[in-house]
Parts: structure tokens; sequence; C-alpha cells
């Protein structure tokens, strides 16, 4: 019998895959009790190839893929056709730890009023970049991580799932979190652990990044928060602009100050990434946030049901 479904989203990254999926071979838990369900986001890389090379020793993988439409709706994919009660998420590119399974299971098992776990997340390289490391972990949970978390299938079925219009690896994760809490609470296990790799932030990855900042602001007008609660919010258009456009500038500006005696050429880099992120942000972000029209993208739409 399926207990656990793991929901694994990719598009290219062969390699990370193939490492990923080793990894989750290793699980403390019963191979017969999880399977792994691989959703291919449209990969120019033969990813079938790589799951059927991997499918050995009474591991149940499957494959599914679909054009390329983005992380929430390829996840969306994989909770369609999850057989498990429970569907855990991680990334394509993580390596899960061997007791990880096992302790999203037993959290949920142990706690039957939370409606999803969120797992440990950093990095074994974190710091090989500085001051221009990049990637994502978590300290103390309230972060929902889709590369560390498992939901309660029913829950984010009566949720509608992943929403789609959130195109991009950025805030699909919190607001799905956000309507899963109606249902109940998301609790925090750190023994879940995932190794997510930390990477070198670049102009291209910085300039990607302002694209995010329309889904924070659909958040707040949605939710009336910023991306998590504790960012409460009144004028959603007005913070999103003084935060893309000041204070994250800033933050990368008085970071590249500290550095700059350690890793001068790092920091003179990570000045002209904040110069950038401010011009981006002016010529773009302030423009599409205060004067878009948002009104229907507010509105949740139901992908499973």
């Amino acid at each position: 019998m399926i207990l656990v479904s793991v929901i694994v989203p990719c598009r290219n990254r062969a390699g990370e895959l193939t490492r990923c999926l080793e990894a989750l071979s290793q699980q403390q838990f019963p191979k017969e009790s999880y399977e792994i369900v691989v959703c291919d986001d449209g990969s120019e890389e033969d990813i079938e190839a790589i799951v059927q090379e991997v499918n050995r020793d009474g591991l149940k993988l499957t494959y599914v893929s679909q054009p390329p439409r983005g992380p929430a709706a390829a996840r969306n994919l994989g909770i369609r056709v999850a057989q498990g009660q429970i569907v855990a998420m991680t990334d394509s590119d993580t390596l899960p730890q061997p007791g990880w399974l096992m302790k999203l299971y037993q959290a949920l098992a142990e706690n039957p009023q939370a409606v999803a776990v969120e797992g440990k997340v950093y990095a074994e390289n974190e710091g090989e970049y500085a001051p221009l490391g990049d990637g994502p972990t978590n300290r103390d949970g309230g972060v929902y991580l889709t590369c560390n978390c498992a939901y309660r299938r029913d829950v984010v079925l009566k949720a509608g799932g992943f929403d789609e219009a959130f195109p991009y690896a950025a805030y699909e994760d919190v607001e799905l979190a956000a309507r899963a809490q109606a249902f109940g609470q998301i609790i925090w296990q750190p023994e879940a652990i995932v190794i997510h790799p930390e990477r070198q932030l670049t102009l291209s990855s910085v300039l990607k990044k302002l694209r995010h900042w329309e889904y924070v602001l659909i958040i707040g007008l949605r939710y009336g928060y910023l991306a998590w609660r504790k960012y409460p919010v009144t004028y959603p258009r007005l913070r999103v602009v003084i935060l893309s456009i000041i204070i994250l500038p800033s933050a990368k500006l008085r970071k590249a100050i500290r550095w700059f005696w350690r890793r001068p050429a790092a920091a003179l880099k990570l000045s002209f990434y904040g110069l950038a992120e401010f011009i981006g942000a002016v010529l773009v972000v302030a423009p599409r946030v205060l004067f878009g029209n948002y009104t229907e993208r507010v509105v949740r739409q139901d992908y499973l049901n």
C-alpha cells in the first residue's frame, strides 16, 4: 500500500536529478509504502531515460510530463496521479537525507490536527560563493519551502492545488500554505533534512527575480500580508515598490561594504548587482505594481477539483 507519494518537478538538470533520485531510493522508509513521481516540465534533456535507469530494487517510480508551464503546474500534475494519502515534495536538485521521508510521515501521523509539515533546508556549500551565495534555507520554520514539505493530499485537493498563475519557482509555495492553513496547522520538523545547493548570484538571476515582485503583490492583495503572515500590509502596492527599489538594493550595497576588505572583487560585483536591481525596479517593477490591473489575478482558481 502506498502511504506517501514524493513529487519531484524538474526541467533539465539530469545529473542533479539522478543524484536526487538516488537519495530518495535510500530512504529509511519501506519501499513498498512510498512512490516517487517525477514531473517533467518540458525538459529538453531525456529525463524519462534517467527515471528508467534509477527505477530498480523494488522502488516505485513514475514519470509524467507536460509542456513547460512552471513548477506549480508540474506539482499539480504529480498530485493528480499520486496514490498516497500524503504528498511529500522536494526539488530535482536536492539531496533528501536518509531519514527525511520517515520524519515527515511520523510528524503527520503523530499530529492528526496538522495539515502539513515542513522540514529543514540548508546548503553543505554555504559560504562558498560569499558574498554572492544564493539559495533557499530555513532555520526555524514558517517558510513553507516546497523543496522540503509534505501535505495531506485531501487538504491539497480541497485547497485547489498550487496556483498555476504563479509561473516561477517563487511564492507558489507560500500561496498554497496560506490556503492550506484554512484547514489546519502546518508544523515544523527540523529532523527532516534536505540539502539544497547554494548557487552563485549572477546579473541574470538578479534581473529574473524582478519578475517575482508581482506575485508578492498578489499575495498581499489576496491575503493582506507580503508572502508570510509576519509581514501584514495595508498598502501592498506601495510596500512592494519600497522593498524593490530601496530595501533590497540597499541591502546588497551594505553587504558589499562589509565584504569589501575580504573579497573586493565579489563585493564590487554585488554592488553592481544592487545598482542593476535598483534600475530594473524603477523601470519595470514600479510601473507594473502601481498601475497594473490585478483584479482577476487576485481571484484564486481551483486547479485540481
